[in-house]
């Protein structure tokens, strides 16, 4: 059965969002805050935060520099406000939706998706407000000694007249090593994957790939090496042979946290650098804050009101014109009944 982390990030199967979320570059500090539609929802778009593995399976090549990434980027990038809610039937059937507004109420996004799983067997579909219409139909199972799983996904778009786009999703785990790839199946250019092996305790090394079936090219090469054992988190990735990234983060006794994301060398733009922390109110409660290198200054409350309700405030502004410049701000709210 789904995990409620994984409920919770089912609606990022969206089109736009699949590659991106995905498999783009790691680039979720290098976009600047802008105030129109566009720039928030393409912000969001690189913010890739998997979920938690469920018990007994691997973690993915997007762990590595995760909790950095949910320290720095988590909750910063949400538009003016975000609503997201999960309901179960009895029958083990799954409902969700989701509404986003980018900056205001008449500029909102959003979708409803129905999702149940059989056996081995599971499917969803769901439909988007800019028209998208996306299912899986999968299956996941025991096999070789590993996990193996394969997911047949499609997406029907009706914005403008109707277009099909299809790819299947396969994987197979055994310790230590992973395997997940994106085979093109009808106007899906890219044939995407990659590999991960844990050679030891809290160490992961990966290595992904983004192809061009019609162009014939690699628009990605990337290998990452991470290390995590909870209190201390480093990683570092190398993009194309030209681009290195790097985070670490850090636990302080057992309410407070330091992180650090950066551009360390290569063809970056803009380079940049993210220092931050967290605190721990209580258990559930987070008091977030960063700073980039631009001066731009974020906070978030995080609060867990209840095992299935969560509800998170962000505000920004310029540090070096907290006045005039550029402000942020916004609230999510996450139901998960």
């Amino acid at each position: 059965m789904p995990t409620r982390d994984r409920i919770r990030n089912l609606f990022r199967k969206n089109k736009r969002k699949r590659l991106q979320s995905e498999y783009a570059p790691d680039t979720s500090d290098d976009t600047q805050d802008k105030s129109n539609e566009d720039a928030s929802k393409k912000e969001n778009n690189v913010e890739i935060l998997p979920p938690t593995p469920e018990e007994g399976e691997m973690p993915t090549y997007f762990h590595v520099g995760l909790l950095a990434k949910m320290c720095l980027v988590h909750g910063y990038t949400i538009g003016r406000w975000k609503l997201q809610s999960t309901s179960k039937t009895e029958q083990d059937f799954y409902l969700s939706s989701f509404g986003e507004g980018y900056p205001t109420l008449n500029s909102v996004y959003g979708g409803l998706e129905a999702y149940k799983e059989q056996g081995i067997f599971h499917g969803s579909l769901a439909w988007l407000s800019d028209g998208d219409w996306l299912s899986d139909l999968g299956a996941r199972g025991n096999g070789l000694g590993g996990i193996w799983s394969a997911v047949l996904k499609s997406v029907v778009s009706t914005s403008e007249g109707c277009d099909y786009q299809c790819k299947l999703k396969c994987g197979f785990e055994r310790r230590p090593g992973k395997v997940e790839l994106y085979v093109p199946i009808y106007k899906e250019p890219l044939l995407m994957g990659y590999i991960l092996v844990e050679p030891a305790d809290h160490i992961l090394l990966g290595y992904r790939t983004v192809f061009n079936v019609q162009d014939k090219d690699f628009i990605m090469n990337a290998f990452c090496a991470g290390y995590n054992n909870d209190s201390t988190e480093v990683g570092l990735k190398l993009e194309n042979f030209e681009t290195v990234r790097g985070s670490i983060f850090q636990r302080i006794g057992e309410k407070w946290a330091l992180a650090l994301k950066a551009n360390l060398y290569g063809n970056v733009t803009p380079k940049s650098i993210t220092v931050g922390g967290q605190y721990e109110w209580e258990p559930g409660t987070l008091l977030k804050a960063k700073v980039r290198g631009d001066t731009r200054l974020g906070f978030i409350f995080q609060r867990k009101i209840r095992e299935d309700i969560e509800v998170l405030f962000h505000v920004g502004f310029e540090g070096n014109d907290p006045i005039n410049g550029k402000h942020k701000f916004g609230t999510s709210w996450y139901f998960n009944l």
